[in-house]
């Protein structure tokens, strides 16, 4: 008798135990690639939104004047106040087509609480108890939140607040604004950041 040509039941098993042992390499590998590109999506989706949380207080620093306001107590604030927690200041908010075609004087704040990093705003510079205030979450996972300002003589950890000029008595730093704000502070995932952000020269309000 002729043997007829084919596999045995050995050699099918054979195959296929190799056959399953590729697809599960390559399936573990595209698991792999899959988890890769899913965390830098992450990554890059946090630092987008760090640069643009960053990008906006820094434009409003830039728009700050020499402005103080009346609070909700009544009493006169500065044009800017800083703690080590955040900092309020007044902006000359640019024009928004026409609908609002000339610039509108406003009150902002930012601030560190919760983990967050939040912007503040008040639509008037000078307001009482009814006046509306919005909050917004710029930034989440924020920790070890520092605010300190650059003054004439000193870097200070508060403003206005006391500095020592050289050759002169200690007092109150005269200036309306800072010449800058620096902001470190702890992001989950993605470590310590610090920037330096700088203050209008000519923080005069527009008549």
């Amino acid at each position: 008798m002729t043997r007829t040509a084919g596999f045995t039941l050995l050699e099918v098993l054979v195959a296929t135990a190799i056959v399953a042992v590729v697809a599960a390499l390559a399936w573990g590998g595209l698991q792999s690639l899959a988890r890769a590109q899913q965390v830098l999506v992450e990554r890059q989706a946090a630092l987008a939104s760090l640069q643009r949380g960053i990008g906006r207080l820094e434009r409003d620093l830039r728009q700050a004047i020499d402005r103080p306001i009346r609070a909700e107590d009544g009493v006169r604030r500065p044009a800017l106040v800083g703690t080590g927690e955040g900092v309020e200041l007044t902006r000359l908010a640019l024009s928004g087509g026409w609908q609002s075609p000339s610039p509108a004087i406003e009150r902002l704040a930012w601030r560190c609480r919760d983990d967050r990093l939040q912007r503040l705003r008040w639509p008037v510079a000078d307001r009482d108890r009814a006046t509306p205030i919005t909050v917004e979450d710029v930034l989440i996972g924020v920790s070890d939140c520092r605010w300190r300002y650059l003054g004439a003589a000193a870097v200070l950890d508060q403003w206005p607040g006391p500095s020592t000029v050289v050759g002169g008595p200690s007092g109150l730093d005269t200036g309306a604004l800072p010449r800058a704000v620096e902001l470190r502070f702890q992001l989950a995932g993605e470590g310590q950041f610090r920037r330096l952000l700088e203050l209008p020269a000519d923080p005069r309000p527009t008549p």
